[in-house]
């Protein structure tokens, strides 16, 4: 039996696919930083550069690309909004969306600057670096887990 390719179906696949790309890579984020911090914090800058050019071309097109394969999957699949799933999932998008640029892109971006300050004053990240880096973790941890949850009702749909 060949498997039918719908409409419905590839903006699923559309969808799924973007959650992987756009948001799979955070997990690494804390790895990333604590390796580099643990190893050689002069390759803190750097990890700050990857971490904006991932917002930049992964996540921020791929949370458009999930709301948008998300809205059509629920037209095309005539899902009805009030499904517990479905408002996680349109709550955590936005939610995200609104962590990311109100919150991980300016911190980011402060982070840069004070590694980079602190690495040609002396070597080694501040306390005020380690204190922002920690909420910044903190912050990571909360998107984390709004991922998880969401994806936990997109699958099991209580």
């Amino acid at each position: 039996m060949l498997a039918s390719i719908t409409a419905y179906g590839i903006g699923a696949f559309l969808h799924v696919l973007a959650v992987v790309v756009a948001l799979g890579v955070t997990f690494a984020y804390p790895f990333m930083g604590a390796t580099a911090a643990k190893l050689d914090p002069r390759t803190l800058p750097t990890v700050h550069r990857t971490v904006q050019t991932i917002d930049r071309f992964l996540i921020t097109p791929g949370l458009v690309v999930i709301l948008l394969s998300g809205l059509y999957t629920v037209e095309e699949g005539n899902i009805e909004y009030g499904e517990s799933w479905v408002s996680v999932g349109m709550t955590a998008i936005i939610v995200l969306f609104a962590m990311q640029h109100a919150f991980f892109v300016p911190n980011n971006r402060k982070g840069l600057e004070m590694i980079e300050r602190d690495l040609e004053a002396g070597g080694e990240p501040s306390a005020e670096y380690v204190a922002l880096s920690q909420k910044v973790a903190r912050m990571g941890q909360l998107a984390t887990l709004i991922v998880v949850v969401t994806i936990f009702f997109m699958t099991v749909k209580p």
